[in-house]
């Protein structure tokens, strides 16, 4: 993974609005290549969300000189919005990311999606809370407990940073937007990647009247 510059200053929660014209062009697209004839009104988006856990190569928890593998299990906490017509959602998500080697980054892991077809609108609001884990090398262990900063508490000993844009595209899984957000004293870097997949919209048959 790449050591990208430090993240701006801003609250920790990330719009991904901001890449709607883009990620729209590159759905509109791929609906009009699948689509045929279906019509444009059947059609809809699902949201799926990915994430990667890696160490930045200065992170204190890669030993220096030292060829013993770093093995870490972490367990990532995500507060997530969406909502449309046809799919809510409100809540706290855990995602348990198991046995990867620190310094090769974790492999990508779906950690949650809407589940039901819905109309675009919009981006969900996606804020990384907390991180908990363990990471072991030999015989040497080291916790982790990052915490976001919440006005009113005292700042967390390791203080989850907030949230940056960082290139997305289209993979085979489909087109995607991707953020960093990196932890200030272990220096995890927790790169999330959501995918806007079209679908077909559950079409309800209309009943005639007298």
């Amino acid at each position: 993974m790449n050591n990208g510059s430090h993240p701006i200053s801003t609250s920790p929660a990330f719009i991904l609005a901001a890449s709607i014209s883009l990620v729209l062009a590159t759905v509109g697209c791929a609906i009009g290549q699948t689509a045929g004839a279906i019509p444009a009104k059947e059609r809809g988006i699902e949201n799926v969300l990915y994430l990667i856990v890696g160490a930045d190569p200065s992170s204190p928890l890669l030993t220096q000189n030292d060829t013993r593998p770093m093995t870490a299990t972490m367990d990532v906490f995500l507060r997530i919005s969406a909502h449309s017509k046809e799919a809510n959602f409100f809540g706290t998500v855990k995602a348990a990311v198991p046995d990867f080697d620190l310094a090769k980054s974790s492999p990508q892991r779906e950690v949650w999606r809407d589940g039901t077809c819905h109309h675009e609108r919009g981006f969900p609001k996606i804020t990384v809370t907390g991180v908990d884990g363990l990471v072991t090398g030999g015989q040497e262990k080291q916790s982790i407990a990052a915490r976001w900063r919440q006005l009113g508490l005292f700042l967390p000993r390791d203080e989850v940073l907030a949230s940056r844009r960082v290139d997305g595209g289209t993979d085979t899984i489909g087109p995607y937007i991707a953020t960093r957000t990196e932890t200030k004293q272990s220096r995890l870097l927790l790169d999330l990647k959501l995918y806007i997949l079209p679908c077909d919209l559950a079409v309800v048959p209309q009943r005639g009247g007298k």
